[in-house]
């Protein structure tokens, strides 16, 4: 059975399954420097990868470099590294932190 974050062949195309409400699968899958995605049914859909990562493991969110922490429930945890930020009245820092996101979206940005 299919699961978020799977990876999915349908009409040739491969498409990363973002969120499973009822029998119905949201697939998505990155177009034009944004992302696409529809609702369908989760027959006919064939599972070609279901990826992993390692605790640790370099990724990005939102393009953000971070580190892999875990998962649980289709959600991911990634420690951000710190980062500076320029704006026109100066630049400040912000410290590491941990991201929360959609373990489908984490594969659509890092494995797809």
């Amino acid at each position: 059975m299919a699961q978020i974050g799977d990876i999915v062949l349908l009409r040739n195309v491969r498409w990363v399954i973002t969120a499973l409400p009822n029998a119905n699968a949201y697939l998505s899958r990155p177009e034009d420097g944004g992302s696409m995605g529809f609702l369908t049914g989760q027959s006919g859909l064939t599972v070609v990868e279901s990826p992993s990562f390692q605790e640790g493991d370099a990724v990005t969110v939102n393009g953000l470099k971070g580190s892999y922490l875990g998962a649980e429930d289709g959600v991911a945890r990634v420690l951000l590294e710190a980062r500076s930020v320029q704006r026109p009245s100066g630049s400040f820092a912000i410290a590491e932190s941990v991201a929360r996101m959609n373990l489908g979206w984490l594969v659509l940005e890092n494995k797809l």
